[in-house]
């Protein structure tokens, strides 16, 4: 892709006049309020700067007959600021609705499409879903997906804490998420409607020790002065204001943690059968291990939605977890019978091993057809 034409509409500003165009290429220079999201007066240029040689911008100010496009010839080789160098052309205009629209050219990378939509949703969530900004790419409307929660466990929050004699304010939500295909992995956080960080579980269990909590997904939203790094992407979580926030998500969300990690824990016949075929692996592993080929490997019984017959992970230490996936209609179905829940457990393992040397796309289409013939033929197998 070449060129990429972005429209973007935000209700509560009116839109830059000339000066604020003028202002807009001043390297620096902010008027936005301490703490807010541009205070650096240097994002959108070098934004800009870094995707492209050249590029438009056309500002129409609200309640305004008149708008302004300036066009930005070789962004790169620039000898002067913005009254000498820039092709500045006023237009005229019968809109009362102000707007502001981006159209880069010559980019100096080959972006793909969907990689620029699926970053502007991810990072700008909150402000999308809530209309308070709409993006248009490619004469398409971006709108974000709707997380798939499990209803029972959805929650809204608002809740307070004071900070050195100042009372702040957090809101967002959260839940479980069954669904593999839907956001999930820990909380997101936004400020000011613009995402600083994600993966976040305020000192709680995270998946790297217990996979279950990867299916909490939350949404925090920060509409206060944190500090963050330069380019925003991170938040200083050595800050003491940082240490006050995760103090107060950790009492907020600690009941969702220990139902996250409690879900649906095996019964006792289950972890029986899963502990008598690491048994055997085990012993076989012993056996093979002569030709220093063999690698451990151990079972575990985790839940992933429906969709997903297993995990597969590598530990640091060497050893491979095939953590089967207790939510999949097909265990659901085998499990109903003591044969079944071991039968169901090697076939995990061979068929671990059978896609083991296959890449990624081969993998997912072979275990995506073997997945839904297992669960449909189950029953059958069981009766």
């Amino acid at each position: 892709m070449k060129n990429l034409h972005a429209f973007i509409s935000i209700d509560e500003k009116k839109r830059m006049s000339i000066s604020d165009l003028e202002k807009f290429f001043s390297w620096g220079y902010s008027d936005k309020a301490t703490g807010r999201i541009g205070r650096y007066g240097q994002g959108g240029k070098a934004a800009l700067g870094y995707l492209a040689k050249r590029f438009n911008i056309k500002s129409h100010p609200k309640q305004s007959r008149f708008g302004f496009l300036v066009k930005v010839k070789d962004w790169e080789n620039r000898q002067t600021g913005f009254s000498d160098g820039f092709e500045v052309v006023p237009y005229q205009s019968q809109k009362d609705e102000g707007d502001v629209s981006f159209e880069i050219f010559n980019l100096k990378k080959d972006f793909k499409i969907d990689t620029i939509i699926d970053r502007i949703k991810k990072t700008y969530r909150p402000l999308i879903t809530k209309k308070k900004v709409e993006f248009v790419i490619e004469n398409k409307i971006l709108k974000c997906d709707k997380i798939a929660y499990d209803e029972e466990t959805y929650k809204t929050f608002k809740t307070k804490f004071i900070y050195d004699a100042k009372e702040y304010t957090l809101t967002g939500e959260f839940g479980l998420v069954s669904d593999t295909n839907s956001e999930r992995g820990g909380f997101k956080i936004f400020q000011y409607g613009r995402k600083v960080s994600d993966k976040e579980y305020f000192g709680h269990t995270d998946p790297s020790k217990r996979w279950n909590v990867e299916r909490l997904y939350g949404e925090l939203y920060i509409d206060f002065d944190l500090p963050l790094s330069m380019n925003k992407t991170e938040i200083d979580k050595d800050s003491e204001l940082w240490y006050a926030i995760v103090q107060k998500m950790y009492d907020e969300i600690k009941e969702i943690i220990k139902e996250a990690i409690d879900y649906k824990t095996p019964t006792k016949n289950e972890t029986k059968a899963v502990e008598n075929i690491n048994k055997k692996v085990k012993k076989s592993n012993k056996t093979e291990k002569t030709s220093n080929q063999q690698i451990d490997t151990k079972f575990d019984l985790t839940n992933y939605g429906p969709r997903v017959l297993f995990q597969f992970e590598e530990k640091e230490n060497g050893e491979n977890v095939i953590k089967i996936n207790r939510e999949h209609k097909a265990y659901k179905l085998w499990s109903q019978t003591e044969l079944g829940k071991k039968y169901y457990t090697v076939m995990m393992y061979a068929l671990t091993e059978t896609v083991r040397n296959m890449t990624n796309t081969e993998q997912k289409k072979f275990l995506s057809e073997f997945s839904n013939y297992l669960g449909s033929k189950s029953g059958e197998i069981l009766e």
